[in-house]
């Protein structure tokens, strides 16, 4: 009887503490516009570049933007011989940290800390 008597009084209780239905936001759909992911790349590679790494991406996956490898060998390859190199910078650690006072993170770690 106890038990029955703890059991009706707790429902109310635990079908209160669940809420009403909770709104989630939707998800914004995934863009696929070639043209602007190759302006962010160029952009990227002439600008950022310069003190950000990104030292988790090799060169070749700028093909997944519509990119052909003599176009990235061209306009977007700098500082590597090989197009299936990690996109690493010119500068040392050591003299980003004179300059700075810290060396720049590598992009590639952030971006993918903030994706998940």
């Amino acid at each position: 009887m106890k038990k029955l008597l703890t059991a009706l009084l707790a429902a109310p209780a635990i079908a209160l503490a669940s809420g009403a239905a909770l709104h989630l936001d939707k998800a914004p759909e995934v863009q696929r516009d070639n043209a602007a992911l190759q302006s962010g790349a160029r952009t990227f590679v002439n600008y950022c570049m310069n003190c950000h790494g990104l030292s988790y991406v090799r060169y070749n996956r700028l093909t997944q933007l519509g990119l052909s490898e003599q176009q990235i060998k061209d306009h977007l390859l700098f500082t590597a011989d090989k197009i299936g190199e990690p996109m690493r910078i010119a500068a040392r650690p050591a003299e980003q940290k004179a300059w700075f006072g810290a060396t720049p993170p590598d992009l590639s770690l952030v971006a993918r800390s903030r994706a998940s």
